[in-house]
């Protein structure tokens, strides 16, 4: 037991008064002479040792009451630390309230969200009106990021809200950190208030400012199951008018139990596609195919919906995508056509083919096609390579099919600049093609087996003589169709946000049977298909990332719009020129999931889909074992888990600061003596 005021026991001398006054009796007596005490001497013996008895009781009880108060004014307490902290002139208290959408879980309190916000108020009433305080919540607002009077904190703690914002420790610390570490005050304390999801508490961070001290307030749900959509993706990555797009939809169930005969819904621009049902293990997970057709070309609005209770925020899934109805192939030739190009795209409606010479080409119009062919030019210029270079940097495609008589020098010279393998000179031994890359996008629907693998029987071109394409390390070249002798016969590059195709044989008989093969349709045809670099079919709120759409940039004077549809929602994006596309940030001014339309003026420039973090969906957390464990590993100074059993924080943190005040109880035990006292003195004089 310490003392607050321990001056104060100098007053524990006061209890020499009652001693002196019963030492020494101040009564004067006088002797009365009685004729027979005879009868009189058993009950007279008895009486005074009852009387010596009460006024002893009487002495200890004052002696106690003064003691009693004595202590009650030096304050005493027991220590729950080692070092027992007074409070001081002035602190520094930074409070982060997590208000992601898991805290809206219900626990035996009510909700996690209220919860927080009643605890937060606890702690705030636990400081002194004079101190500072800072509120933090996962969306990171300005103007959380200053110390405010407990007045101003209270109010803007009632005006937070749940928020679509995820956080991970590290960031939280570091956040509250680069608050106090410009404080002036000593004493600076932070508090965490929060569900403490694994998803997003998983670590520490290492960022941390000595002489902080930091609690942890876990709070617990009463359930932690839940089932939602992950992601979603389509086969391939450009949808076309009139023919079968199909989209995947990953499903992951969080909890326990199974699920069964789950409705999957597909809305198309408002209107129900397709639905499905899915049976999905528990804790496991389910990729859901969803076939559907769209007969108008444009900007499309989908959502994937599921029903999930309590946990409802994210059941839908929206993306946005564009359909086609035809893709530009430009052929870049000198002299005579290619007949077997012309074969393949010259009556197709849905690949628009150009041929233009070399000679006619005007590099302005580039960025106006999908994919570029270069078809057995007999060399490729400097101008001509650095304009190809730029629209394949900008995420145009080019196919690269050589000539018996090509100067390679300058193929190469292209080549080596954009980081692809070179051609080597001819090697006029035989081969053939033995191997595909069936996982490859070139082949993917082109064999009709389950497993995708190529039939065994399939006839695969032969190959007489070939320019040997010769990789680097260095490159991000993929075979796609390899020989018997290890070389390959068709290599894809990826550079930057464009692709490079590359043939080793010219589309002559001379060299190989390829054009004449039944995979020479699904090869050059899918090729055009891949051409067009998709934007993302979707966004995540919170993410600072720019959106990379393929549009090119809003002309006019009239700044683009960004509106929700549907709904009220409005707001004018950043937009950044980026090659063929456009950069759009939104600075974090989305926040509510849904379907968007980028407009200029009157014009719909496409669509942008917003969903929220799915980190915030798996609702498993921390329990305080492994928050224990969690400390032990981190680098962060001063963390600990402050533990409540029920009471009050604010009571707690009284104790932590001041210790168990022990005066009430003296002064009560003062009182208590008191009235013993009295109850003595009244039996005494009867």
């Amino acid at each position: 037991m310490q003392f607050v005021n321990p001056l104060f026991l100098f007053g524990l001398f006061a209890v020499s008064v009652p001693v002196i006054i019963h030492l020494f009796n101040f009564r004067r007596y006088r002797k009365v002479y009685f004729t027979n005490v005879r009868f009189l001497q058993e009950i007279r013996q008895e009486t005074q040792k009852q009387s010596q008895l009460r006024h002893l009781l009487i002495l200890a009880l004052r002696i106690l009451a003064i003691a009693s108060l004595v202590f009650a004014f030096a304050q005493p307490y027991i220590p729950v630390s080692d070092v027992s902290k007074t409070r001081r002139a002035g602190n520094s208290v930074s409070i982060f309230v997590d208000n992601s959408f898991s805290m809206e879980a219900m626990g035996d309190n009510g909700s996690l969200f209220e919860e927080a916000r009643r605890k937060a108020r606890e702690i705030a009433a636990a400081y002194k009106p004079s101190d500072r305080f800072q509120l933090l919540t996962n969306d990171f607002e300005g103007k959380h990021q200053r110390l405010v009077t407990r007045e101003e904190f209270l109010l803007m703690l009632d005006e937070i809200r749940p928020s679509a914002s995820v956080r991970t420790f590290g960031e939280i610390i570091s956040r509250q950190d680069d608050l106090l570490k410009g404080s002036v005050v000593d004493q600076k304390t932070a508090y965490v208030i929060s569900d403490f999801q694994k998803s997003a508490f998983g670590s520490t961070g290492t960022l941390q400012s000595p002489g902080i001290e930091r609690y942890l307030l876990p709070l617990q749900a009463n359930m932690s199951g839940n089932l939602y959509i992950d992601t979603c993706w389509f086969d391939l990555p450009m949808q076309q008018t009139g023919q079968t797009s199909v989209l995947n939809a990953r499903i992951l169930n969080k909890s326990e139990n199974k699920f069964e005969k789950i409705p999957v819904r597909l809305s198309l621009n408002g209107t129900q596609k397709a639905i499905a049902t899915a049976d999905i293990e528990a804790g496991g997970s389910l990729v859901l195919n969803i076939p559907f057709t769209v007969y108008e070309a444009g900007t499309q609005h989908a959502v994937i919906e599921i029903t999930d209770y309590p946990v409802t925020y994210d059941d839908k899934f929206f993306l946005s995508f564009d359909v086609t109805s035809s893709i530009k192939v430009l052929t870049i030739i000198s002299g005579a056509s290619n007949r077997y190009l012309d074969a393949l795209f010259g009556q197709d409606s849905t690949v628009l083919m150009k041929n233009i010479d070399e000679k006619e080409l005007d590099y302005s119009s580039l960025p106006n096609y999908n994919l570029i062919i270069l078809n057995e030019l007999p060399a490729i210029s400097s101008g001509m390579g650095q304009e190809l270079s730029k629209y394949i940097s900008n995420g145009g495609a080019v196919a690269v099919i050589p000539t018996e008589k090509a100067d390679l020098t300058s193929y190469n010279n292209m080549l080596t600049g954009l980081k692809c393998p070179v051609y080597m000179a001819i090697d006029t031994s035989d081969s053939r093609v033995v191997s595909l890359s069936e996982t490859d996008p070139v082949f993917r629907n082109v064999f009709e087996k389950e497993n995708s693998e190529k039939p065994q029987n399939l006839d695969l071109p032969v190959v007489n003589k070939f320019f040997p394409i010769a990789s680097k390390a260095v490159t991000l070249s993929m075979p796609v169709m390899k020989m018997l002798n290890g070389r390959d016969f068709l290599v894809a590059t990826n550079c930057g946000k464009g692709k490079v195709y590359q043939l080793c044989v010219p589309l002559s008989g001379d060299f190989s049977n390829f054009q004449q093969q039944a995979l020479f349709v699904p090869v050059l045809y899918n090729i055009a298909l891949l051409s067009r670099p998709p934007a993302g079919l979707y966004s995540v709120i919170g993410s600072s990332n720019a959106i990379w759409l393929n549009v090119p940039y809003p002309d006019g004077d009239e700044a683009p719009r960004l509106k929700l549809q549907p709904g009220s929602f409005e707001m004018i994006p950043q937009i950044q020129r980026t090659g063929n596309g456009i950069n759009v940030f939104t600075a974090g001014s989305v926040k509510e999931a849904g379907n968007y339309l980028l407009t200029s003026g009157n014009r719909a420039l496409t669509g942008i889909s917003f969903n929220y973090n799915r980190n915030e969906s798996d609702l498993l957390c921390l329990t305080k074992a492994e928050l224990r464990e969690l400390i032990d590993k981190s680098e962060v100074t001063g963390l600990s888990i402050l533990e409540t059993h029920n009471k009050p924080v604010n009571q707690i943190i009284d104790e932590m600061n001041n210790g168990i005040s022990l005066w009430k109880w003296f002064v009560l035990l003062a009182l208590a003596c008191l009235l013993a006292e009295a109850i003595l003195l009244r039996t005494l004089k009867n």
